[in-house]
């Protein structure tokens, strides 16, 4: 089975599947019924241009000399023998999740640089070459050991509901089709849903224990093991990120107090 085919330039984005396509540009969401085109037209080296059933046209991302002739083959063999006259009226739009543009991430970056660089300039010309060091240190050490601190105090959380209320369950390894073995393993809840989790991804058996809650099966599932083997992971990596946290703290405020 063929992957779904994307084109992508910035915040307009098609995506084709089975039986449709999906147009996705500023927070719009577009669903093509494949029935509804009439024709594919390649209006340059790079660019396509949808032909709805009733004449309207619609132009899709531009893509580039491989990605574009790709998309355009697989979306003329996927239009079906029998179009829909309706065309336009039959496409349905809808407001997509919310997103962050490119340049709202691209400025957040470029100013965090910059007060980090007038920051760490600032004091080290006030307080001296020792105390710049120090907080260009700082930074780095605030992020990474409070983006680390809650992620262990989250899965700490996790693993408890998990003893609470946890269903353990058998997964096994998946398998690529030509037979190589995939880095996660499969498993089925009580419901129904086949889920995937790369906890274990390491290990050379074909089947571990995954526990999940029955609540939230897809987001919070652990590989199981035994309790003190969780209570000293959690605790080595707390020590750990939070003895960085505190430095960077004291980086940060050792200038000026």
């Amino acid at each position: 089975m063929r992957s779904p085919q994307v084109l992508a330039q910035g915040d307009h984005i098609a995506i084709l599947r089975d039986g449709h396509l999906t147009i996705e540009q500023r927070r719009v969401v577009t669903t093509v019924p494949l029935a509804a085109i009439k024709e594919v037209r390649r209006t340059g080296t790079t660019t396509l241009t949808l032909v709805l059933t009733d004449g309207v046209t619609r132009p899709l991302p531009e893509g580039n000399a491989y990605s574009t002739p790709a998309f355009h083959t697989a979306l003329d063999e996927a239009l079906p023998e029998r179009r829909d006259p309706a065309g336009s009226a039959l496409l349905t739009t809808e407001d997509g999740p919310a997103w962050i543009p490119q340049w709202a991430v691209w400025l957040g970056v470029v100013g965090f640089l910059g007060a980090y660089t007038a920051y760490v300039w600032l004091t080290g010309a006030a307080h001296g070459p020792g105390m710049g060091s120090a907080a260009f240190a700082a930074v780095p050490g605030l992020l990474v050991g409070g983006l680390g601190v809650a992620v262990v105090v989250r899965s700490a959380t996790d693993r408890v509901l998990l003893a609470r209320r946890g269903v353990t369950v058998v997964a096994r390894r998946a398998y690529h089709p030509n037979g190589r073995r995939a880095g996660h393993y499969g498993f089925t809840d009580v419901s129904g849903n086949a889920l995937t989790t790369h906890y274990g991804s390491g290990r050379a058996t074909d089947e571990i224990h995954v526990v999940y809650d029955p609540e939230a099966p897809s987001r919070r599932h652990a590989a199981s093991e035994p309790t003190y083997a969780t209570v000293v992971k959690h605790a080595l990596g707390l020590l750990t990120l939070g003895g960085i946290l505190a430095l960077g703290l004291w980086g940060a405020l050792a200038p000026y107090v």
